[in-house]
């Protein structure tokens, strides 16, 4: 499962990583992730097995620079990512924001990554 590969491939870099939505005790920073999109690749013989898979991954933190600065770390580590499963990567870009839930005093920074991989 290309998720559970993305939280080891990060898992010295980041901390406890979350699918979806951090839970409601959750300390900072705080690194969420969601598959956005899937596009299965076929051939004539039918489907490869592979696909582009469109990530989100958002680094959350009080502080606007650690936010930033975890967020660039992943990025790179990211962007290099080949492996077996992992055939690319590319860095769909980069938005910062103030966090939108009940809690503002968070610093969010969202990274959009496009990978290649084994389904």
């Amino acid at each position: 499962m290309i998720e559970a590969q993305l939280v080891a491939h990060l898992a010295d870099l980041a901390p406890p990583m979350y699918p979806g939505a951090a839970p409601l005790d959750y300390s900072t920073p705080a690194v969420v992730y969601n598959r956005i999109t899937t596009d299965p690749s076929d051939d004539l013989s039918g489907w490869t097995g592979e696909g582009w898979l469109t990530f989100q991954i958002d680094v959350y933190d009080p502080a606007y620079l650690v936010a930033k600065e975890l967020a660039a770390d992943i990025r790179d580590r990211m962007i290099e990512w080949d492996d077996e499963t992992v055939q690319s990567v590319t860095w769909i870009g980069e938005t910062d924001m103030i966090d939108e839930t009940t809690d503002i005093s968070l610093f969010r920074t969202m990274l959009q990554f496009r990978l290649y991989a084994t389904l």
